[in-house]
């Protein structure tokens, strides 16, 4: 297994100090010293952190009291605080220090996505069930935990720590990732079906207020067919023939109707009648004057 830190020897102030250091950064580094061979990390980060404050006054590099607090902090299980110690551990002079520094915070990042404290299995553990939210930050922290162990090994080609682990933190990305994208297609599904039961809901809801208004429409027509039979029986109905009346209705129409046959005396009298007027018509006409027309004599 890869160790998660290169447990070397706490980088020492004095390699890197002017010849008169002032007394409190050497102090509180010294006091750093014995903290950590106690194992007291909160204090023993406490004062690196103070002596890296005092160096700049004192014309001394910082940068090996941060990457002390940072090994601090890590061995207390304050990854943050340990990761952003090796951040300003790696702005140092010291170019060997910058490597270290770089696959330190690579560490350091790389553990805040989970797994062992001390050292990195052969392959990464699988991810638990995190949000949204956790594994964008997650794949944050990995993604800067590769490029710190890149600038390790462009530092120190040779670093076979920083290759081994750089390898293990890509295939944590991997698994960042199908788990994202296994997480959308998941809130994708949900959708759909939440759109698909809203649809459903709806369509109920209109079916139902189309059964209603169906119902009403039915209730209104029988309404307008009672009316209207209730004032057809209201209104007088005719009253039947009497059946002493049709004799008399019946005489009244054969009187009214005129005769169509005619006796032999009345034939006999329009006819005479016809005679005199058709005789007196010709009594009436001019008589007829003139001579008849010679013709030729082979006539």
């Amino acid at each position: 297994m890869k160790r998660l830190l290169a447990m070397m020897a706490l980088a020492s102030l004095a390699a890197h100090a002017a010849p008169a250091a002032e007394p409190s950064a050497r102090a509180a580094f010294d006091a750093g010293l014995q903290a950590f061979a106690a194992s007291n990390w909160p204090a023993a980060s406490n004062a690196f952190l103070e002596a890296a404050g005092a160096a700049p006054a004192a014309k001394l590099d910082p940068a090996a009291a941060y990457y002390n607090a940072g090994l601090a902090a890590y061995a207390g299980g304050d990854l943050k605080a340990s990761a952003d110690s090796f951040a300003r551990a790696a702005s140092g002079a010291d170019l060997r220090l910058q490597s270290r520094a770089y696959y330190n915070r690579g560490n350091a990042l790389f553990q805040q996505v989970g797994g062992p404290a001390a050292a990195l299995p052969a392959a990464p553990a699988p991810l638990p069930n995190l949000s949204s939210q956790e594994l964008a930050n997650a794949e944050s922290s990995v993604g800067e935990a590769i490029q710190m162990y890149e600038n390790a090994i462009a530092l120190d080609p040779q670093d076979a720590d920083a290759k081994a682990n750089y390898e293990l933190a890509v295939l944590k990305q991997q698994q960042i990732q199908q788990q994202k994208q296994q997480q959308q297609k998941q809130q994708q599904q949900n959708q759909d079906q939440q759109k698909q039961d809203q649809q459903k809901q709806d369509q109920q809801k209109q079916d139902q207020q189309n059964q209603e208004q169906k119902q009403e429409e039915q209730k209104d027509q029988k309404q307008d067919q009672q009316q209207q039979q209730q004032q057809a029986e209201q209104q007088p109905q005719p009253q039947p023939q009497q059946p002493n009346d049709q004799p008399k209705q019946e005489e009244q129409i054969k009187e009214e109707k005129p005769s169509e046959e005619m006796t032999p005396e009345e034939a006999a009298m329009m006819l005479d009648a016809m005679k005199a007027q058709e005789q007196s018509q010709r009594d009436q006409l001019h008589p007829f004057f003139g001579r008849p027309v010679p013709v030729e004599k082979d006539w």
